[in-house]
């Protein structure tokens, strides 16, 4: 394993005294491709597919690494092609965070089906 300096500024990005700059750029962890790719490359990178590529490549090398973990889920994105209706789509969206951090779960229901208590960030 090489430990790039994109993956270094990747990580960076998990770390504690970065949460509310990255949550406020992109949201919060696990974050998709896109929105790793905006943080290292800004605003180009939406008309840059291979930044894209090279974000989703480093991003698996940090999984296969076991510097990071990947997740799919099923999220509303917008249309990019050609006959997009500015609708949204549907699809399968990998996310990635740090190992053991990774779950994400959907509350499709509301309020009225929550567990009740408090919750607490470990780590």
């Amino acid at each position: 394993m090489r430990m790039t300096s994109r993956k270094k500024e990747i990580l960076t990005y998990f770390e504690p005294e970065n949460r509310k700059w990255v949550t406020g750029e992109i949201g919060v962890p696990p974050f998709d491709v896109s929105g790793v790719a905006y943080l290292l490359y800004g605003m180009e990178s939406f008309d840059k597919r291979h930044q894209l590529e090279s974000t989703r490549r480093t991003l698996e090398a940090m999984v296969n690494d076991g510097l990071l973990e990947k997740i799919t889920s099923y999220e509303q994105r917008q249309d990019t092609t050609q006959s997009g209706t500015g609708k949204g789509v549907w699809c399968n969206c990998s996310r990635y965070g740090l190992p053991g951090q990774c779950a994400v779960v959907r509350d499709s229901v509301g309020p009225d089906n929550a567990i009740d208590g408090e919750c607490a960030r470990v780590g």
